[in-house]
């Protein structure tokens, strides 16, 4: 009995793990979804503004974002990667 209960505990361990990794997975998405929006948003308002100041700002804003999507699509991959390592 002794084994079947460490078989379990050990399930449990490995099940929670997968858990946060999903949790992360899903939380990661829901904010990269959230960049793309605002991405979108700050392009066309940099579309209708005619004032250079303003353009610049948006400009400075649009970069910040593509640099941090950049970096969340590259993490979100990586999470890919261990889910399909883990499942074989």
């Amino acid at each position: 009995m002794k084994i079947k209960k460490l078989l379990d505990k050990l399930k449990n361990i490995l099940n929670s793990e997968h858990e946060v990794q999903l949790e992360k997975y899903k939380s990661l998405k829901k904010v990269l979804k959230a960049l793309r929006f605002e991405k979108t948003q700050l392009e066309a308002e940099m579309a209708e503004t005619d004032d250079v100041q303003r353009q610049e700002e948006i400009a400075s804003r649009l970069k910040i974002i593509r640099v941090q999507r950049k970096k969340g699509l590259g993490l979100l991959e990586e999470l890919k990667k261990e889910r399909k390592a883990q499942k074989r």
